[in-house]
């Protein structure tokens, strides 16, 4: 550990070092809001004309940066951004983070991630209803510094991790894009049927021999169960809420969970991997995700699961790729009863109106798409693995409690 030194962080960052001028080139910013930002995850960005921009959209960010958000620490809202777009403009609501030559950008980033500098910024945060940390206090929070060359590795064994983490986010992402191509081929613009005979329905022209049904011809909805506030505890069988639903997967963040003993009384609200769920009620309504865990889980109440009605074949991959639609979460809204807490019941949710297929068509889609919801799901439960493995070697290699070498053999082996 000679070689490891404690510092202020102030002394090796730069922290909001570029703001926006009337001088800016661009026309239209790629705007980051609080909002955007998870944990080393972007969600969304919004476009704005720059005389239309949010005042809060000031902070300019380069390639290395870490933006930081100083707004409840606790949700550790944080991101390394590797290649900003040209026209990316960040919230105040975050510090930017800038590596001088003194550290290496993607160790700031993972000193950021470490829980402990978490644990400190919550420490220091300021105001009840708004609780927020003060730049001064990022400056002033004490680091672990090795020299640049350790520095380097440590970046590189933890960023091989996050960058096969990012491809396979990339890659479901080119997957749901392609199912939702081949979909809007078959089911809008009818693409391989075209040379038929077509004919009016409620739904506007469909191939003759289709026909205008409900989401519950090809599924059923099962209400999940509602646990007492006396049988939650701090471990056990995880329990998926609404809140845990992050289109277009089911997130374990802040999980509750309940006693192992409660699988045999409740085994039908067990969840596995590949089931589809869907929130009920709330603004989380429409909103649906696959449980890719291989562990299971239990279903609570306001969360619904799709199960597939028909013996011969899977519909959830079709299922999944309706849910996908633009206007799907709208049509179960218009579907829903209460005005200030929509609702809606599984009755609902299948009365649904879609565009079906004959059966033999319906089988052939459904056989296209199958192989793409089970990559999904496969690369959704890698990057869960791969992140528990990072967050277990993170804390130890800017430690230095764990040999270098060590860290980058067992990241060879899971990658």
């Amino acid at each position: 550990m000679s070689e490891w030194k404690e510092v202020r962080l102030g002394e090796v960052v730069q922290i909001n070092p570029e703001s926006l001028t009337k001088d800016y080139p661009f026309n239209v910013i790629d705007y980051i809001d609080i909002s955007s930002v998870g944990t080393g995850e972007l969600r969304e960005t919004t476009q704005y004309p720059i005389s239309e921009a949010p005042s809060r959209a000031k902070r300019l960010v380069r390639a290395g940066d870490t933006i930081l958000s100083t707004v409840r620490p606790n949700r550790r809202s944080f991101l390394y951004l590797k290649k900003p777009k040209e026209n990316q403009v960040v919230s105040t609501g975050f510090a930017v983070l800038r590596a001088t030559e003194k550290i290496n950008s993607r160790y700031l980033y993972y000193l950021i991630s470490d829980q402990k500098f978490t644990d400190y910024l919550v420490s220091q945060e300021k105001g009840a209803a708004y609780p927020a940390v003060s730049i001064d206090s990022i400056k002033n929070a004490i680091v672990l510094l090795p020299d640049l060359e350790t520095q380097e590795k440590i970046a590189s064994i933890l960023g091989s991790i996050d960058d096969k983490i990012e491809l396979n986010v990339e890659m479901n992402k080119t997957l749901e894009e392609m199912a939702m191509t081949l979909y809007k081929h078959w089911f809008v613009d009818f693409g391989p049927f075209q040379d038929g005979e077509f004919v009016e329905s409620e739904l506007g022209m469909i191939p003759k021999g289709w026909r205008v049904g409900n989401l519950g011809d090809l599924i059923q909805v099962q209400n999940g169960y509602a646990f007492k506030s006396k049988e939650w505890k701090s471990e056990g069988i995880p329990v998926i809420k609404i809140k845990n639903i992050s289109p277009p997967l089911i997130n374990k963040e802040d999980v509750a969970y309940v006693d192992v003993s409660l699988i045999d009384k409740l085994e039908r609200f067990i969840l596995k991997q590949g089931d589809l769920l869907i929130g009920m009620t709330g603004a989380e309504i429409g909103k649906c995700g696959i449980y890719y865990y291989e562990e299971p889980a239990f279903l609570n109440q306001r969360v619904g699961k799709f199960y597939s009605n028909n013996d011969e074949i899977n519909t959830l991959p079709l299922v999944y790729t309706i849910t996908r639609l633009p206007d799907f979460q709208q049509k179960i809204l218009d579907n829903s009863t209460g005005s200030a807490q929509p609702n809606i019941s599984a009755d609902g949710i299948r009365s649904l109106k879609i565009v079906l297929p004959p059966t033999d068509i319906l089988k052939e889609f459904i056989n296209l798409i199958n192989d793409t919801y089970s990559m999904i799901i496969n690369n959704a439960n890698e990057n869960y693995k791969l992140k528990n493995i990072r967050d277990y070697l993170l804390p130890r290699l800017l430690s230095g409690e764990i040999d270098l070498s060590e860290a980058e053999k067992q990241v060879e082996e899971v990658l």
